[in-house]
């Protein structure tokens, strides 16, 4: 079918090393922060670091949920590695610009990408085994990413979810453990700015010597045309990825990432965890599962509930990976990873439940440094509550936690909404707008109509804060949830003023032009009837099929591709079907698959 569009096509077999590569594009997907590291030096440049600071501030501990609490043993370990502090550094001596980014594969990617999973234990159950549950969210496709098996065999009994093409099951349960993973979302990727030697673009500055460059010569296979040789210069930091951009600028990036130094045993503990049988076999296969780094959630048929965060996370001589480093000192170099033993983990907490949701693992309390930029804690302290509020009045079951994946309620609306309820407006649209707001439960269902208003009011309420300041081809979806959710706190702000105009804006004025322009343009895109402006009829999901439904044949596309589908939730909820700005609403990606795993009945 694909040789229909260009020459004949030649599939090569699936091999092992095809496999073991397989978890590496996983682990790039999951596993890095370089972009994040680029965008703040460009900010910083933009508008500079306090400022910067603001808008991607770090995890608000004293509002949302974390993790796992740093055991005591922990507290003794001398000091956090390293420090917030940037480097000065000259950034027009580098490109912080890049030609362009590897694709988002089947995982997806963008801001809101996660996963939740949450285990209970029997205290709380109406069995007294404990319920798991796992939903990873990842990009949408057809066919699904995840296929649905069984193994077994002498010594295997084991029923889940795994990859095409990869041997074991990623994410179920054998017949004496269950478990389900999210995304840590470690700082494992480095940019390191080289000193490049202007009579040797192959040489390097490295501790005051010219070091040689290692080059790699990759052959790019072009069906139907000739082979292109591509160079990649690397340094003892990692390949250069900024010098095919242009030669102009006298310095060059480079990018050290675990995945990339490091070889990862992944498919060995994948297949050890099949087989374990308690705690401590868990506990040993995750050693091996270096990379990426995933919250796993545990169960057994002992009634005993645990968390184990594995992976390789480098410790810093210096800094903490904010942005990008002077590679020419050493300072900044990795002195190794955080040691297993000392990674985070839980065995029976006292509350009788572990939840992750991709927000903040450790407390401040943890002596290292794993993350700043953490998922906004939304999605978990919902779980939390929801949980929390269950067992409190009666003992909770496995339609609870159906009914915990399918939550669509929204905190940014929680915290917005409220402050629109002194708004007047000589628009009777905007008035209606208002009314159906103050009275919306805050749940993205797909036949609500304030669901729509209030993401695209949201929408507009971003680029009216922030264009002034970063500029109007800067604003995304990207910026935190934490920082809007702070700023719903302060309406002193100095960011609700617009600096492009001579007059001093207020909260008010700013809510209420976003919410003008989420009128206009809900009019505009969905007609003048304010009942047909239902959020399914914005929030979609099409399942198109990887690669056959985007090869530009349409009948092929039409039989292959399934949708649109109208959807409830949303990014940063629950029920994460994520959309991005740059389209209203469809969705990128969703809840991939949901499990609920009842160690009273497996069967179930």
């Amino acid at each position: 079918l694909v040789g229909l569009v260009g020459d004949p096509w030649e599939t090569e077999p699936w091999e092992p090393s095809d496999s073991i590569g397989w978890g590496v594009v996983m682990g790039w997907d999951l596993g890095g922060n370089w972009s994040e590291e680029l965008q703040r030096a460009k900010l910083y440049d933009l508008i500079g670091q306090e400022a910067t600071d603001e808008l991607l501030p770090g995890y608000p501990y004293d509002m949302r949920p974390g993790i796992a609490p740093t055991p005591d043993f922990m507290t003794a370990i001398a000091g956090r590695n390293g420090t917030a502090a940037a480097p000065a550094t000259a950034w027009s001596r580098i490109s912080t610009d890049l030609i362009g980014e590897p694709p988002a594969f089947a995982l997806g990617t963008g801001p809101f990408l996660g996963s939740n999973n949450w285990v209970v234990s029997g205290e709380h159950t109406e069995t007294g085994l404990p319920l798991l549950a796992n939903d990873p969210h990842l990009g949408i496709q057809m066919p699904s990413i995840w296929y649905q098996v069984g193994l077994h065999a002498p010594g295997w009994n084991v029923t889940g979810f795994s990859f095409a093409g990869i041997p074991g099951v990623i994410i179920g349960h054998n017949d004496r453990i269950a478990w389900g993973v999210t995304n840590v979302g470690p700082d494992v990727q480095d940019l390191f700015i080289e000193k490049i030697n202007p009579d040797n673009p192959n040489q390097y500055e490295y501790m005051g010597e010219w070091r040689d460059m290692n080059v790699i010569e990759e052959i790019i296979k072009v069906n139907g045309g000739e082979d292109i040789v591509l160079n990649v210069r690397e340094t003892l930091h990692g390949p250069i990825i900024n010098d095919v951009l242009d030669d102009e600028q006298p310095d060059a990036l480079a990018m050290r990432w675990t995945a990339a130094t490091d070889p990862s045993r992944i498919l060995q503990s994948v297949l050890m965890i099949n087989q374990a049988e308690n705690f401590d076999d868990f506990r040993e296969a995750l050693h091996y599962w270096e990379n990426p780094s995933q919250n796993f959630v545990y169960a057994d048929l002992d009634g005993n509930i645990g968390y184990q965060m594995p992976g390789l996370v480098p410790i810093r001589g210096s800094g903490e990976g904010m942005v990008p480093v002077p590679g020419w000192t050493g300072e900044y170099d990795w002195t190794g990873y955080i040691p297993y033993d000392e990674l985070p983990v839980m065995l029976n907490p006292e509350r009788g439940y572990i939840v992750t949701a991709n927000h903040a693992v450790v407390d401040e309390e943890y002596p290292y440094f794993i993350n700043r930029d953490w998922a906004s804690g939304d999605r978990g302290q919902r779980i939390v509550d929801m949980i929390t509020s269950t067992i409190a009045e009666r003992p909770i079951t496995a339609d609870d936690f159906a009914a915990i994946h399918t939550d669509s309620r929204s905190f940014r609306a929680e915290s917005y909404v409220p402050l629109l309820a002194d708004l007047s407006s000589d628009n009777a649209d905007v008035r209606q707008a208002l009314d159906l707001l103050s009275g919306w439960d805050y749940q993205e269902r797909t036949d609500s109509v304030a669901a729509s208003i209030f993401e695209i009011f949201y929408m507009r309420l971003a680029h009216n804060i922030l264009a002034d300041e970063v500029g109007e081809d800067n604003v995304s979806d990207a910026y935190s949830t934490i920082f809007f959710h702070q700023l719903a706190r302060d309406t002193a702000a100095r960011w609700w003023d617009d600096t492009s105009t001579p007059t001093t804006e207020t909260s008010a004025d700013i809510l209420l032009k976003s919410l003008d322009e989420a009128v206009a343009w809900l009019k505009e895109n969905k007609g003048d009837d304010m009942k047909s402006w239902t959020w399914g009829s914005l929030h979609t999901a099409t399942f198109a099929s990887t690669p056959l439904g985007e090869s530009g044949i349409g009948p092929i596309e039409a039989i292959v591709n399934r949708g649109p589908f109208p959807v409830d939730g949303g990014s940063d909820l629950v029920n994460a079907n994520n959309w991005s700005w740059d389209e209203p609403a469809v969705v990128t990606s969703h809840p991939s698959m949901r499990m609920i795993v009842a160690l009273s009945n497996f069967d179930a």
